[in-house]
Order: C-alpha cells, then sequence, then structure tokens
C-alpha cells in the first residue's frame, strides 16, 4: 500500500513537471509577440534557436553525438527543417493575430497527427480522432469569426505552422529510436538556427538586436531556455514516469496558457464566440486523447 502511494506521488510530481512545461510554452506567444516588434522576425528566430542549441550541445556531450550516424544527422536536418518551418509560419502568423488566437490554433497540431498518420503512415485514425477534430474544426470557425466569414492571413499561418508541427511529431516518432535524444534535438534546433540565419541575412535589414534591452533578454531567456532546453529535459525525464495518454492531456493545457498570458500580459480580448471556439479546439484535443480510456473494457476482477 506504501508502494502505491509512492508510486502515485511521484507520477503527481512528473505531471506537475510536465505541466509547468506547457505554462513555458503558452508564455511565449505573447512574449514573443513582443519581442518581434523589437527586431525581425527570422533574425530573433535565429538567436533564440541558437542559444538552445548551444546550451544542448553542452549537455550531450561527444558520447551524444557519438551515436549520430550519417542516417541520424540526415534525419536530424529534416526534422529541423520541419522545425524551422512550423516556428516561421507560427512567428509570422503572430505578427498577424492575437497570441490568444495563436495559441489556439497551433494546438491543432495535436489533431492533424492521427490524420496525417492514416496516409504517411498507414495508421488509420481512430473514431474518437475524427470525432476531436470535427469539434476542433467548429473550434476554427469560431475561433475565427467574422461577418461575412473570412479567416484572418495570420490565423491561415499558424494553421498551416500546425501541419509541420505534425508532421514533425510522426518524425520524431517514426525515425529517432536508437540515436541520443539531447544529441538529435541539438542537430534539429541547430538546423533550424541556421535555416534562419541565412533567411535573415537575405531578406532582413538587420540580424542582429540594434539594443539588448530587457523585454528582449526576457524573451531569450524564456523562448530559448525554458520552452525549449528545460522542456526538452522535462518531457525526457519525467513523461515516461505517467501515461502517454495522460501526458498527451496534460500538453493540451498549452493553448490555455496562451490565452490566460495573453489576457495578461499582451491585453488580448476574445469575443463570446472566440472563446467558446477555444474551448473546442481544446475540447477536440482532450476528446482525441481520452477516447482510448473511454473505450477500455475493463477487466475482470
Amino acid at each position: 500500500m506504501k508502494n502505491t502511494h509512492k508510486i502515485n506521488k511521484q507520477q503527481l510530481f512528473a505531471e506537475l513537471i510536465l505541466a509547468s512545461v506547457t505554462l513555458f510554452w503558452g508564455a511565449t506567444f505573447p512574449i514573443v509577440k513582443d519581442a518581434i516588434t523589437e527586431m525581425p522576425v527570422l533574425a530573433f528566430l535565429w538567436v533564440r534557436f541558437a542559444i538552445a542549441a548551444i546550451i544542448l550541445a553542452f549537455l550531450a556531450g561527444r558520447a551524444g553525438f557519438a551515436t549520430l550516424d550519417r542516417r541520424g544527422w540526415t534525419i536530424g536536418v529534416l526534422l529541423g527543417t520541419l522545425l524551422a518551418l512550423a516556428f516561421t509560419f507560427q512567428t509570422f502568423g503572430l505578427e498577424r493575430t492575437s497570441s490568444a488566437n495563436a495559441g489556439f490554433l497551433t494546438g491543432l497540431g495535436v489533431m492533424w497527427v492521427p490524420l496525417l498518420a492514416g496516409p504517411l503512415l498507414k495508421k488509420p485514425a481512430a473514431l474518437g480522432s475524427k470525432i476531436g477534430v470535427g469539434f476542433a474544426l467548429i473550434g476554427l470557425f469560431l475561433l475565427t469569426w467574422h461577418t461575412p466569414w473570412s479567416i484572418n492571413f495570420g490565423d491561415l499561418l499558424v494553421v498551416i505552422c500546425s501541419i509541420f508541427i505534425a508532421l514533425h511529431i510522426l518524425g520524431l516518432d517514426v525515425f529517432t529510436k536508437g540515436y541520443d535524444s539531447k544529441a538529435l534535438t541539438c542537430v534539429q534546433i541547430g538546423t533550424a538556427a541556421l535555416l534562419y540565419l541565412i533567411g535573415s541575412l537575405l531578406f532582413e535589414p538587420v540580424s542582429w538586436p540594434q539594443e539588448w534591452t530587457g523585454s528582449l533578454i526576457f524573451a531569450f531567456l524564456i523562448t530559448s531556455v525554458f520552452a525549449t532546453v528545460y522542456a526538452f529535459w522535462a518531457m525526457t525525464t519525467f513523461q515516461n514516469r505517467t501515461t502517454p495518454t495522460r501526458a498527451a492531456l496534460i500538453y493540451t493545457l498549452e493553448p490555455v496558457f496562451a490565452a490566460l498570458f495573453s489576457i495578461w500580459l499582451a491585453g488580448d480580448r476574445l469575443t463570446t464566440i472566440g472563446w467558446f471556439g477555444g474551448v473546442l479546439i481544446v475540447f477536440g484535443m482532450i476528446f482525441a486523447e481520452a477516447w482510448p480510456l473511454l473505450t477500455a473494457t475493463k477487466t475482470p476482477q
């Protein structure tokens, strides 16, 4: 009995750590939206990802990188390219929509995973996933409601971002087994940083902060250290101490925290219809992830 209680306490602690990850993820939306008013988008992204890559390289060490053969480096570069595309669409979308909207719409990535797994991996989506996607799409319609209805360009960019996030999740699931996770993540983050640097040098007037303001330093601290390095450490250390379904349900807190931080830090305001749409998106995510639990049959005692 004592041992069971100890296990439950360990699981609870692990789940609280994972919840803290979603808190930092949610906080990045209004923080990044503010930061890209001080420097160009690609310039901000390359510095953000370069800082994270340097820290991850230190954590991985030579032993970690020794696990990467040519295939491992290739996988890291391909996944890093998907990651770069996801954050490019998300951050340019943030320039053109509210951080609350961006938080909810980024969460759609969870919904696209089972749908894309069908044609790409020959794993048909479960009924619960299809129902969850239905709720999320209705939520998307309400969150972006205008009269007459039209989707804001910034919202559209974030929806595209969510598709690349789903592709990245699928790639992680299929191709990363057998490699040191810290080293492989470093290659992905480093690839994204390099692509952003090249893009910034080609298309932006400046590629480095003109002034290191307190708000900009704070933005790099949260996005690079906490939302990337800390999040990676927490997920790899604690996610296996709970069930995959419970972990996935915890990650649905990200758009909730994004909305709360957007109201607090950025002064965003959603209409009643918009809030209802956001709630439906989160509900769709939860429904899809909880479906296996809802349909599981109880084992006889």
